[in-house]
């Protein structure tokens, strides 16, 4: 897509890389995110476009809400993630129900009114201007669609329950790595921005509804492979090093390390607590 800040790919086995930290991610809130899906009742075999659709599951569980008579098109600006798609649920259900493309969300190939519903997950705080991409979503749903744009962490989760000061430090140092890509105003921001941007598209009645993740120890195996794998290892990993002291480095390395005597996720009595919230509206007849 073009004006996103997307993580950059410098061959194939980043992008790999990539592409299995979002599997890792869906998977993790797959049970919340169907259930979000199933509360929209979008109406059975309507047409969708899932605008960033990444490795796919998304179109797949919108595609599998709408029943077998509705299409779910997924778009994506980046080729890799449409092949990580199509291989890992291209072939899921039957010729008719889901396809991928690439395609820009700020420029959409579909006609004006073309669609039922619209729906942006993780993407909408990447593009640097959210209004020019709501207003293009406004083109192409019909009077009466919907647009629901879903945001992970509009609220930050509870990774490291009992240790605050440290988490929050985490976080903080987080969002200086980030900055490079978000600029002035941090995702965080972006994502809370969310509601505003939609109001500044022209869009009203704009519902927000946020829905917890919640696990706890025993975690199944999508839990521990995200929460070791994509939050520990990757976004707490050694690209923020940089970001903290000494005494916050270490004391992260004895907690998030799955080698370490005293790794928080091998405690029988961990849990964690991550929000998911859809930004909801309708058009006008």
């Amino acid at each position: 897509m073009e004006s996103t800040r997307s993580a950059p790919h410098h061959g194939a086995q980043e992008a790999q890389t990539y592409a299995t930290m979002l599997t890792r991610m869906n998977r993790f809130q797959e049970p919340e995110a169907r259930l979000a899906m199933r509360n929209l009742h979008l109406p059975m075999g309507s047409r969708g476009l899932d605008v960033g659709c990444g490795v796919g599951l998304y179109s797949l569980w919108l595609a599998e809400t709408i029943g077998p008579q509705g299409y779910v098109v997924g778009i994506d600006h980046v080729a890799e993630r449409l092949e990580a798609a199509q291989q890992l649920v291209g072939g899921a259900l039957e010729p008719g129900r889901l396809s991928f493309r690439q395609g820009d969300g700020t420029a959409l190939a579909e006609a004006d009114d073309s669609l039922d519903w619209l729906w942006c997950g993780d993407v909408l705080h990447h593009i640097d201007d959210p209004v020019k991409a709501l207003t293009e979503f406004m083109r192409v749903v019909r009077p009466g669609g919907h647009i629901i744009i879903k945001e992970s962490q509009v609220l930050h989760a509870l990774f490291l329950p009992g240790h605050v000061a440290l988490e929050r430090q985490l976080q903080r140092a987080e969002l200086q790595y980030q900055q490079s890509e978000a600029g002035a105003r941090s995702f965080q921001e972006r994502r809370q921005h969310t509601r505003a941007s939609m109001f500044e598209a022209g869009l009203r009645d704009v519902r927000v509804q946020t829905y917890v993740v919640e696990r706890q120890a025993p975690l199944d195996e999508n839990a521990r492979a995200y929460i070791q794998h994509v939050i520990f290892e990757r976004n707490w990993g050694p690209r923020i090093r940089g970001f903290l002291d000494t005494q916050d480095w270490e004391q992260r390395s004895a907690l998030c390390e799955a080698d370490s005597p005293r790794a928080i996720l091998a405690r029988p009595d961990y849990y964690c607590i991550y929000p998911l919230s859809l930004f909801t509206a309708r058009l006008p007849m």
